[in-house]
């Protein structure tokens, strides 16, 4: 039986691929970039290993290297909702994407299900 609690509206694919982030500023001006590892993907989110702690609301700039892809990285806008701590330079931090063009989500959905199919073994 499903857990109540899980609020989850997307299967989750636990892939490690790049994510590089940069935190929004006031007035429109972003952080330095700075690289991640993704735990797991959805069509709504992202679980990132992180260099540095991250506040819950923070807005992201973020682009996401899919698979051996050699065309520019996917670009989105995500914000941090939970972060927990692993180590002193690690932390497990859930993004949800709140905007990502629509060539980009094609792009991105594309290779979500590419990848969930390759997991179970069916081909789309």
């Amino acid at each position: 039986m499903p857990d109540p609690k899980e609020r989850r509206k997307f299967a989750r694919l636990d892939i490690a691929i790049s994510v590089s982030y940069a935190i929004e500023k006031a007035g429109g001006e972003t952080s330095e970039y700075a690289e991640a590892v993704s735990g797991d993907i959805s069509a709504s989110g992202l679980r990132l290993m992180t260099p540095t702690p991250l506040e819950s609301g923070v807005h992201l700039d973020l682009e996401i290297f899919i698979g051996d892809d050699p065309s520019p990285p996917v670009k989105a806008k995500g914000e941090v909702v939970w972060q927990n701590k692993i180590s002193d330079t690690s932390f497990e931090t859930g993004v949800i994407i709140q905007h990502m063009d629509n060539d980009a989500k094609k792009r991105f959905m594309a290779f979500v299900f590419d990848q969930m199919s390759r997991f179970v073994g069916i081909k789309i």
